[in-house]
């Protein structure tokens, strides 16, 4: 009896070349041929996607449709292509003989530790509709906290980048026809003209160079290693310091946060085990940190809310909260009611902070720009006095 081999090409990622091998063979492949993707041109996989589809899957277990017929269904009305496929691959890992969360656990670029664990707790209860839909009402929870500070944050930074490309091209292109016209007078130009001027001469200078060392920048900080870490941690540091932004990043996180260590009290994963995941799904460097810690210390017999109350990190109301839930046994009610309220102030904060940053980025780039023209044309004014 013969049997024929099977040839196949795909994509896998792996620390190096070693760890690619040994994860394919351990798969089956014996005759294994290896090439480095230095530049990933697949689609990403939106946190919307797959809220949407962890939705569509928890509707279908829900009227009754066994798993992997459920799985083949999603994989033929997903919008995204990149989806789809993670979902063929999922589905065949299933079909192989492996749970839903060994074969999610497999693409831990789509599906967090947070989605992990709430599947491995609906298959250990048996209710997977169930948690599947929790899951997704927490996904979506998530996305939409997301979603706010970006909306607040969308237009001023819009106005800035506007400005700013406003400002260098007035600067690289207009400044120096001036610049030509100032010779002709024979004359010691005023300070501020000078200054602009000096400006001027420097952005032309540097500007390539610039946009270069920025472009290698961008390209360096998406691999990670751990300076990337470092540098990431530091500056979000340095952004919860800030005066109006720190506060709305605060909210949002520890929104975030509180609902999702609800989600899985609620689910019946123990605190220590939650807390994993938790840090993954704030999505912060900081407070991953900082949630680290505070499952190292829960695993040594401290309770949540001293080790809450010593990282001040969190507001006193969550860690009241969060004490509250400790003595009466019910955390997770607490936690989402505590998550609500962030909600509450992370909107109120949200309308403070763009009532205040509009008039504000008007004032401060209308006093920019208003200054380089009357810099430029001071030197005229003075001319015309002298006639």
């Amino acid at each position: 009896m013969t049997t024929r081999a099977r040839a196949a090409q795909g994509k896998i990622q792996a620390a190096n070349a070693a760890l690619a091998q040994a994860l394919l063979r351990r798969q089956g492949w014996q005759e294994i041929q290896l090439q480095r993707l230095w530049w990933n041109t697949a689609s990403c996989v939106r946190t919307r996607d797959v809220a949407q589809m962890t939705r569509q899957l928890a509707a279908l277990l829900k009227a009754g449709v066994p798993l992997l017929q459920s799985l083949h269904m999603l994989s033929r009305s997903l919008p995204s292509a990149a989806l789809t496929e993670v979902v063929q691959a999922v589905q065949n890992d299933v079909a192989a003989g492996q749970s839903l969360h060994a074969a999610l656990a497999q693409h831990p670029s789509h599906f967090s530790g947070l989605y992990i664990s709430m599947v491995q707790a609906g298959e250990s209860a048996g209710i997977l509709d169930t948690l599947m839909e929790r899951l997704a009402s927490t996904l979506e929870k998530n996305e939409a906290l997301r979603s706010r500070v970006r909306s607040a944050l969308t237009y001023p930074l819009a106005v800035m980048v506007i400005a700013s490309a406003v400002l260098v091209m007035i600067l690289v292109f207009v400044v120096p026809v001036f610049q030509d016209v100032f010779k002709s007078f024979g004359a010691e130009l005023p300070l501020a003209t000078q200054w602009v001027v000096a400006l001027s001469k420097g952005l032309s200078a540097s500007g390539p160079a610039a946009m270069l060392l920025t472009a290698l920048g961008i390209g360096l900080w998406k691999k990670p290693s751990p300076g990337q870490s470092a540098a990431q941690r530091w500056i979000s540091r340095s952004l919860l310091k800030a005066p109006l932004l720190g506060a709305l990043i605060q909210s949002a996180v520890v929104a975030r946060w509180t609902q999702t260590l609800s989600a899985l009290l609620a689910a019946g994963v123990p605190l220590t085990e939650a807390l994993g995941p938790v840090a993954q799904a704030c999505d912060h460097p900081v407070f991953a940190r900082t949630t680290e810690q505070l499952q190292r210390q829960v695993a040594q017999g401290s309770s949540l809310s001293e080790a809450m109350a010593q990282s001040s990190r969190f507001p006193p109301m969550i860690v009241q909260l969060c004490n509250t839930g400790e003595e009466t046994g019910s955390m997770d009610k607490l936690l989402a009611r505590a998550g609500n309220l962030m909600e509450t102030e992370l909107d109120d904060r949200i309308n403070a902070l763009t009532s205040l940053l509009e008039p504000l980025i008007i004032v401060v780039l209308g006093g920019l720009i208003g200054g380089i023209l009357v810099a430029m044309y001071l030197p005229i004014f003075r001319l015309g006095q002298v006639f």
